[in-house]
C-alpha cells in the first residue's frame, strides 16, 4: 500500500532506515520492514505533502462505519 503523501512517504523510509526519533521507532516497532518499504516506496510526484485529518479518514476504507470518531473533539 503506498503512502497517500510525502511526509507520510519520508516518515517510512527514515523508519525502516533505522531513524531513532519517537514517531520512527513508533512505526518500527509496529509494522514489518515490508510493510515499511511497500509505505516508502513509489515515486513523491503528486502527492500532497502532507493529508489533512478529515482527507485521511475519508480514504479509509470503513470510513462510512467510523461515524462519531470522524468528528470526535480532542480534549485538552
Amino acid at each position: 500500500m503506498p503512502a497517500k503523501s510525502r511526509a507520510q512517504q519520508r516518515l517510512m523510509g527514515a523508519a525502516e532506515h533505522g531513524a531513532q526519533f519517537p514517531m520512527a521507532r513508533k512505526v518500527a516497532s509496529t509494522m514489518t520492514k515490508r510493510q515499511m518499504h511497500d509505505f516508502a516506496s513509489g515515486p513523491m510526484t503528486g502527492k500532497p505533502a502532507h493529508m489533512g485529518r478529515q482527507a485521511a479518514l475519508a480514504s479509509h476504507p470503513n470510513a462510512s462505519r467510523l461515524g462519531k470518531f470522524l468528528h470526535a473533539k480532542r480534549v485538552k
